[in-house]
Formats: C-alpha cells, structure tokens, sequence
C-alpha cells in the first residue's frame, strides 16, 4: 500500500497578512512605551523672584514626557549640592530652564525700608526696582532733591501691618547689593523719605512652560 503523501501550499496572502499584523502589533507596542517614557524635571512650586535660592522649598519635581526639549530644563542630576539662583523672575508651576538658573548669589543683602506714600500696584514680589531717597532739609518739613540709592533691588515682601495703613507708609523687604547696605541703613536712620520705583515686573503666578 502506497502513501500519499499530500503537499500544503501556503497562500502567499495569508503569510504576507500575518506579517502586517506582528509587525501593527509591534508598532503600536512601541509607539505606548515611548509614551509612557517620562523624565523627572525640576518645576517651580511658587513665584521664584529673581536671585532667589533655589532649594526644596522652591521646587517640585514633575514627571514629563520624553521629547527633545528635555536637556532645556532642570533635572535632579543638574542641581549642585549648593543650589543655585533664579537668574530671571519664575512663575509657580512653571518648568526650570537651565538657562534660568546661576550659581549660588554672592554679595546680596536683605533688609526691610519703610516706603513713603502709596506704592505702585506694579510692585509685589520678585519685582525689580528702584530705590530713591529724599534727606531731610535744615528747614522743618522740607527735604532735598531725591535721588537713586540703589539702582536695581529686588522686592522679596511687602509687609502689612496696622501702623502703617493709616501713616501712608509701607513697609517693604528687598533684596540689594551688599555694597549698597551702609547707604541705605544710613538714610532710614538719618529720617530720609524712600520710594520705589518699578523697573519690570514679577513673573506671573500661572503655570506655563518654556
């Protein structure tokens, strides 16, 4: 008794749709694990005013999608252990540029001045400004020309209190060179007039990205 022996053809069709389908699977594989590939970058968890530290309490760590413009931001593994400095107003929510970022600021000293009159409803804080000062005159009431004590500060804090609403008077906490710091406690002592005078503005509170 003879074996027939039967050959199976294989339709080139089926072979070539299989391959179709492995190779769909394989892309769509692919195409959702890039993107679930995410890097962590720094973000900014309040308004950061220029020249101020960045540290834990400044920044958020923010899980981002993989892309191109990943090297423009702040990682974990790009922060020294000194920290560093805002170079420019930041928004809270914002994401850190490494282009915002310097090293730790050198030379800078805070110290609260008492402002006369109203202040402009430019200045808050990380605003940049102008401190001017008016001395007293030998005549009672009277007080020269002013002029610029320091001319660029930074506004970290406008403080509130009771006394001063109704002197017209604020108290405001600002950032200066240390250089400029015998000045200016010199004119608060000797009983001269302060005002500030906004340059550019804070960044603004919104979250936004680069």
């Amino acid at each position: 008794m003879t074996a027939t022996r039967r050959r199976i053809r294989l339709d080139p069709r089926l072979l070539i749709g299989s391959l179709l389908v492995v190779a769909s699977v394989i892309g769509v594989t692919w195409v959702v694990a890039a993107a679930n590939q995410t890097v962590a970058v720094y973000a900014a968890a309040k308004p950061i005013a220029q020249g101020d530290a960045l540290g834990a309490t400044e920044l958020s760590i923010v899980e981002v999608p993989v892309s191109e413009t990943n090297d423009l931001y702040l990682t974990p593994e790009l922060l020294s252990a000194e920290g560093g400095t805002a170079t420019r107003p930041i928004g809270a929510g914002e994401l850190i540029p490494i282009s915002a970022v310097g090293a730790a600021e050198q030379g800078v000293s805070e110290v609260v001045v008492t402002v006369s009159g109203a202040l402009s409803e430019r200045i808050a804080p990380g605003t940049a400004v102008e401190l001017w000062s008016a001395a007293p005159d030998e005549r009672p009431g009277a007080y020269r020309p002013p002029t610029v004590v320091v001319d660029e500060a930074q506004v970290v804090r406008v403080l509130e209190a009771e006394q001063f609403v109704h002197s017209g008077e604020t108290e405001v906490e600002l950032r200066i060179p240390e250089h400029a710091l015998a000045e200016v406690l010199a004119a608060a002592t000797n009983g001269a007039r302060m005002h500030l005078v906004p340059l550019y503005a804070a960044a603004e509170t919104e979250s936004g990205e680069e």
